[in-house]
């Protein structure tokens, strides 16, 4: 009965995320207004939703270079309570041929000005943090986050560095190769990681990106992207480059942020 439970609940999140990803295409389509987004490329920026305002965000990995195609999917709600805080929601690692580490979670992304009185440089502590609950059985856990970042004159480079650490649902498990008869085993990662990110704007509403996760776990990768700005929504294509094999693989990302 749990079993099936796990199931239905798997299959109705996959369900609902590919429902949530056609109402964002479709809306990115007939939009205009304001930007605000909540992450760079694949960690959290130095950004709110506005106070009162909506913001979803779909991520697609593809790979099919290396074998079989391989897509896993991460989808994110943000809900500004204030100008400086947002809540959130997330559904994690969906996956074309399932999931070892599917996920749910809660929690919020706060902001501290640094510098108020020298509002061009951006300078600001960020910190947030989220429960999570496996929907496959294998508990709950949480992962927290803080990090410095300001703009550079001139240039107007945002850059980004701080650290990480969470469990299991957030950062995935390795297999122990098991002994002749014995059965095999995960071991759960719970890392603390570096992570960085730039953000450049380039041309009108086009702007370079990059961040980086550092460490060996699910997350742990160089992603390196053009963002696009159109009003309420928001397009990335880049790169994703694992830091090494244990890391998972390399893939085409695809990234949709839709604001209202």
């Amino acid at each position: 009965m749990i079993t099936s439970s796990l199931r239905f609940i798997q299959l109705a999140t996959v369900f609902f995320c590919r429902i949530l990803t056609g109402v964002i295409l479709t809306l990115s389509c007939c939009t205009n207004s304001t930007r605000a987004q909540s992450l760079i490329a694949g960690i959290p920026n130095a950004s709110v939703a506005h106070k009162g305002h909506f913001e979803m965000t779909h991520e697609s990995q593809f790979n099919w270079w290396e074998g079989d195609l391989k897509w896993t999917s991460f989808n994110f709600w943000c809900y500004g309570i204030n100008d400086r805080t947002e809540l959130t929601v997330t559904f994690n690692n969906l996956a074309v041929r399932g999931s070892r580490n599917l996920t749910a979670g809660v929690g919020f992304k706060h902001l501290i000005p640094l510098l108020p009185d020298h509002p061009k440089h951006e300078l600001k502590l960020t910190v947030g943090t989220n429960a999570l609950v496996s929907l496959q059985g294998r508990g709950a856990g949480f992962w927290s986050y803080s990090h410095l970042s300001g703009r550079l004159p001139v240039l107007r480079t945002r850059l980004t560095a701080g650290a990480s650490y969470g469990t299991e649902q957030a950062f995935g498990f390795r297999q122990i190769n098991p002994e002749l008869g014995v059965q095999s085993q995960l071991r759960p990662l719970r890392p603390l990681s570096f992570i960085g990110g730039v953000e450049q704007p380039l041309v009108g509403p086009v702007s370079f990106i990059a961040d980086w996760f550092s460490g060996t776990h699910d997350l742990a990768a160089l992603i390196t992207a053009l963002q696009y700005d159109r009003k309420k929504v928001t397009y990335i294509a880049g790169y994703k480059r694992a830091n090494n094999r244990n890391s998972g693989v390399n893939a085409l990302i695809i990234e949709v942020m839709y604001r209202f």
